[in-house]
């Protein structure tokens, strides 16, 4: 090596060191300002005792800041910080939501801009650099059956498979599905996919409020197929319920993502709180939960060959037109 490229190497060698040190610093003076702050309000959708866990083991972490968790259904959320807002109110520091909830927030200018040290370890379709906001954990939406009722040579390996006559009556749906409609009119083409939602409304669906009443239904045989969550398959499956999951082309992604509030009135407990969640030992506690997260290094190994389309959180941006369209065919 020349004695120039010599010189250059070590100029940014000691570049990085200094930018290193520095980050550094920068973060043990965040850290220690969010002692002083003493708490972090959790906002989240997350389920409870998920939201417990992540809590226990930030605050084993950090002892001198108390993570207070307020958790509602995403619409609920969304409501409720646009209420406190619009009173005047700040009174959370960090919030987790489904990804068109925390669009909407940032667009109505809720959210702060805040990149985590581990940002760039994320999946390009499941963060933003705009508010610095990742995926704290996803939800895949999958179709589960029931495998005393649906004989092996029966399963439905393609969505239009779920249109044949021999499932009228035989599916239950959650309510509400607008971003996943969205997505799949987008991935299987507009004409293909609405010819798709013809044949799904009739077939006189089960409707539920809820992915986990779905699976529960699927779980007791009260019908044969299911749209649900990941987590709950899983979950039931652990405890002996006959359910397993169809082998369709693609399923969506519906992500959480994880972010700062603009008015966060403890902040630097904010940015510990999320830059901890967001770390690979934080996302290690919640894909051993049985979520599945968005870290490129961090394979999912349960879904390793399925292709995964992540939902669009703008596609808040056209909620009202998608709504419309989305209840031509369901309810």
């Amino acid at each position: 090596m020349s004695t120039k490229r010599r010189v250059t190497s070590c100029l940014i060698a000691i570049l990085l060191a200094a930018l290193t040190a520095m980050l550094h610093a920068a973060d043990e003076k965040t850290i220690e300002l969010a002692k002083k702050e003493g708490r972090v309000s959790f906002y989240t959708s997350m389920g409870a005792d998920e939201s417990k866990v992540v809590a226990d083991a930030f605050q084993a972490k950090y002892p001198a800041i108390r993570v207070e968790i307020t958790r509602l259904g995403s619409e609920k959320l969304l409501q409720r910080i646009i209420t406190e807002s619009r009173a005047g109110s700040h009174l959370f520091d960090a919030v987790t939501n489904s990804g068109m909830e925390i669009h909407l927030l940032g667009k109505m200018k809720l959210l702060a801009r805040h990149i985590p040290p581990e940002f760039s370890s994320f999946l390009p379709d499941s963060r933003d650099a705009t508010f610095g906001w990742a995926d704290m954990y996803s939800n895949l939406r999958l179709v589960a059956f029931n495998t005393r009722m649906v004989p092996k040579d029966k399963i439905p390996r393609r969505y239009e498979d779920l249109t044949e006559p021999i499932w009228k009556g035989q599916i239950g749906f959650p309510e509400g599905q607008f971003s996943w409609f969205a997505t799949m009119l987008k991935v299987m083409g507009e004409e293909p996919g609405r010819t798709f939602f013809q044949g799904l409304a009739r077939q006189n669906l089960h409707y539920r409020n809820s992915q986990v009443l779905v699976t529960q239904f699927v779980a007791a045989g009260e019908f044969s197929l299911g749209f649900v969550y990941d987590t709950q398959v899983l979950r039931f499956k652990k405890r002996g319920a006959p359910l397993d999951i169809a082998p369709m082309p693609f399923i969506t992604k519906n992500i959480h993502p994880l972010a700062l509030a603009a008015q966060a009135p403890r902040p630097n407990a904010g940015k510990v709180f999320i830059d901890y969640v967001l770390s690979k030992e934080g996302q290690m506690l919640i894909k051993n939960m049985g979520r599945v997260i968005s870290r490129s290094d961090m394979p999912q190994e349960d879904f390793a060959r399925t292709k995964i389309i992540p939902e669009d959180p703008a596609i808040a941006d056209r909620i009202t037109a998608v709504i419309e369209e989305y209840k031509r065919y369901l309810h």
